[in-house]
């Protein structure tokens, strides 16, 4: 019997790579144009980077890594997604002591473990961008403008951008107690994962995929009312310059992403051209990272596209 490609993964041919090839060719100009330079990590890291930076409650960590120990015992993981290890390169080169903000994209192979469906795979391919140094809320409309660039440069049609804050450590400590006591009484209907979450961080139960969670979530308390002044500050600012720019958007209070480290501003541009799967770029802010890291108190943002989602739109 043939063998086979391993479920999950694609091989690229023909027109699929020319595509694939003209669309990274366009990442690189509208980059360039922006002023960013690309970085490369490595395919793997050590496996607490993504237990520390995307968090210990995340579907990611929880349920998705391709983890393996080498010949030494070492814990080592295949990069899930590349923004933790552009925060440790970030560190570990010493990029903090030059000019400010830094500017970095990538695009890379990204792993995860998990049920492949339409635009979503066992190994796939990543666009990133990320910058840090600023945390002005204009840096947070750099970025989104940067993907509304590439976007409209690939010709895509039938996207729309929905934008959220979810506050900072001190909003959310407030947060986080009202949908404790939200979630309490509904505690017999949840998920074992959801259960495990709502100790940790019931924020997390906002991002779960079981049809009864996510309609117990529905009328759950939304971050928006637990802004700090700060905080709310921010995202309304965010907004002005989106307007400025001619970004059209909507504020979608359920959005909070699948990573612990966002802070502030998150994003999504979302289609609804490939299925219930249709976010093809999202991203926000994560001014606790690198600090979480090792590194100095740096604030940070920047967002994700999945190449193959997008070539799928396209």
């Amino acid at each position: 019997m043939a063998l086979k490609r391993p479920r999950g993964t694609n091989d690229f041919l023909g027109d699929k790579v020319k595509l694939m090839t003209k669309l990274e060719e366009t990442v690189r100009d509208v980059c360039k144009s922006f002023g960013i330079n690309e970085i490369r990590t490595p395919m793997f890291e050590y496996t607490e980077l993504f237990q520390r930076g995307v968090g210990e409650t995340t579907d990611i960590v929880q349920k998705e890594m391709f983890t393996f120990e080498d010949r030494g015992g070492r814990s080592l993981t295949l990069k899930p997604e590349g923004t933790a290890g552009a925060a440790r390169a970030f560190i570990e080169n010493g990029l903090y002591s030059e000019a400010q903000p830094t500017k970095l994209f990538y695009v890379t192979p990204c792993f995860r473990n998990e049920r492949p469906q339409a635009g979503r795979l066992r190994e796939f391919h990543q666009f990133g961008l990320e910058m840090a140094g600023s945390q002005s809320p204009s840096a947070d409309a750099e970025v989104i403008s940067l993907a509304k660039t590439l976007l409209d440069r690939l010709g895509l049609k039938n996207i729309e951008l929905y934008i959220n804050s979810i506050g900072c450590p001190e909003c959310r400590a407030k947060y986080h107690a009202a949908l404790k006591e939200y979630f309490e009484s509904k505690k017999s209907e949840l998920c074992d994962t959801c259960l495990s979450r709502l100790e940790k961080n019931p924020m997390r139960i906002l991002d779960c995929k079981s049809p009864i969670c996510s309609e117990i979530a529905k009328d759950a308390p939304i971050i928006l009312d637990y802004l700090c002044e700060e905080c709310s500050e921010h995202f309304t600012k965010l907004q002005k310059y989106l307007t400025n720019l001619g970004i059209a958007f909507k504020v979608n209070p359920k959005i909070v992403r699948g990573l612990d480290y966002y802070t502030k501003t998150v994003f999504e541009f979302v289609t609804t051209e490939i299925g219930a799967q249709g976010t093809v770029c999202g991203g926000g802010r994560y001014d606790g990272l690198i600090e979480q890291l090792g590194g100095q108190h740096t604030p940070a943002l920047g967002f994700a596209m999945g190449i193959e989602r997008i070539l799928i739109t396209m």
